[in-house]
């Protein structure tokens, strides 16, 4: 299964209520959420999934060595973590993608004061997790300047030893192209 930690966490701010604030504000300043917030919400949502996957893609964690230190804390020997995927982008092209997806996402994020805020916070908090994960043989890494097509067939490659054989094959979802670029979002229909 696939857990996306800023789609859990953008669903736990627009419920609303103080967390949410404290969540919204810490995201457009670029900085990574506090952990037991994160780890929370990432550990309910394996055991809700679990009963249908043993596997899961965790996106965009962990990102500092709190929230490392936070994982084993809540989920301890639960969960074993196999690797980490890590997708090397010179800044230029993810300033220029980062643009390109502002048009359509919504998101308070994506504009380029706050990816240069997140760039920066990466550099400083997340490289030393990635060197951590090498150090331990557990990072693949991957280069995500190349066209998307690329890094999919790249990260599928990666990940087929631990892929149910029918979900490889499967054709890509329409939310899944979208997410890699390879199709436009449906427009949302407006609430008269």
């Amino acid at each position: 299964g696939h857990l996306s930690a800023g789609d859990l966490l953008r669903a736990e701010r627009s419920r609303g209520g103080e967390r949410a604030d404290l969540i919204n504000s810490i995201i457009v300043a670029g900085k990574i959420v506090p952990s037991e917030i994160t780890c929370g919400l990432l550990w309910t949502e394996i055991q809700r999934m679990s009963e249908t996957t043993k596997n899961f893609l965790v996106d965009g964690f962990p990102r500092n060595q709190e929230n490392v230190e936070a994982w084993e804390a809540v989920v301890g020997r639960a969960a074993s973590v196999q690797f980490m995927l890590f997708f090397e982008c010179p800044l230029p092209v993810l300033e220029e993608r980062i643009l390109g997806r502002a048009s359509y996402s919504g998101r308070k994020d994506d504009n380029v004061e706050s990816l240069r805020l997140r760039f920066n916070t990466y550099k400083n908090e997340t490289m030393p997790i990635v060197n951590l994960f090498r150090n331990k043989k557990q990072c693949i890494e991957v280069d995500s300047s190349l066209a998307r097509e690329a890094v999919y067939a790249l990260v599928k490659e990666s990940l087929s030893e631990m892929t149910d054989q029918t979900r490889l094959e499967a054709p890509l979802t329409e939310r899944s192209e979208c997410l890699l670029g390879l199709r436009a979002w449906p427009k949302k229909e407006s609430k008269s």
